[in-house]
């Protein structure tokens, strides 16, 4: 459908080597997108590439999004290549679990740092160039923990949350400028990053039952929001969080089952 459709456009995706971003990706090609994947191992993005076929519109750059100065090169290369930037989406994240008091100060400053630090450099340096085509979509992956307490992972939930606000401070200042900044909060899905709950049955259980749809989510569960608001027919919805959660948070985020 042409109302969904992202053909001639360029797409970044941070995180693009992990289950979330690839796919994001995998949905933004098939609607007609070139991509380009950003993560910090170059093997890693070779292995995504692999994944999705290597198709010609597909690239990657590896760059730390908590490193600056990688992020204004990547972005640099990604305009000298295509000349243009039509969609960021900031899918990069890391975790690390442990209850809040014996929270390891160096840990927290490295989730912060990838998390929500990565997200404002990647979303300033591409929304200088959306800017002057009065044009784009910046995407913000984030989390049901900016809206709802989880225990023992005080930094992904205070990345996250941050995340979100910042998403709506970006949205208000880019908004005269026609860039919309929107922000898409996944609740328990099947990753990398949460292999190690759901290993535990009886956790894993307690999680579903809290679920209204009973099942967790999958990583493709993310491509119809992901191309509706990487497209022209979401150019006048701005500033909003949409969680992709089985219903979780409309039944009150109960996590005690």
């Amino acid at each position: 459908m042409d109302l969904f459709s992202l053909s001639g456009k360029v797409a970044i995706v941070t995180g693009g080597a992990g289950d979330l971003g690839l796919a994001i990706a995998k949905a933004y090609l098939a609607a007609g997108a070139s991509v380009v994947l950003v993560g910090r191992s170059a093997a890693h993005l070779d292995a995504a590439q692999a994944a999705l076929g290597r198709p010609q519109q597909l690239t990657s750059i590896a760059a730390d999004v908590s490193d600056d100065a990688q992020i204004d090169a990547m972005v640099a290369a990604v305009i000298k290549q295509f000349g243009r930037i039509d969609i960021l989406v900031t899918a990069a994240g890391i975790q690390h679990r442990s209850p809040a008091l014996d929270f390891n100060h160096d840990r927290w400053n490295e989730v912060i740092k990838v998390n929500l630090t990565g997200a404002f450099y990647c979303a300033q340096a591409v929304a200088r160039h959306m800017v002057g085509s009065q044009t784009g979509r910046i995407i913000m992956i984030t989390s049901l923990t900016s809206e709802i307490g989880i225990p023992n992972i005080a930094a992904y939930a205070a990345s996250r949350g941050g995340v979100q606000q910042l998403s709506k401070t970006l949205a208000v200042e880019l908004a005269p400028h026609g860039v919309t900044v929107n922000c898409i909060g996944p609740g328990r899905f099947h990753t990398a990053m949460t292999a190690d709950v759901f290993k535990d049955e009886a956790k894993a259980k307690r999680m579903l039952e809290v679920i209204p749809m009973r099942r967790a989510g999958q990583p493709e569960d993310l491509a119809g929001i992901s191309v509706f608001l990487a497209s022209d027919s979401s150019s006048y919805i701005t500033g909003q969080s949409f969680y992709v959660d089985g219903g979780w948070l409309a039944g009150g985020g109960n996590i005690l089952g």
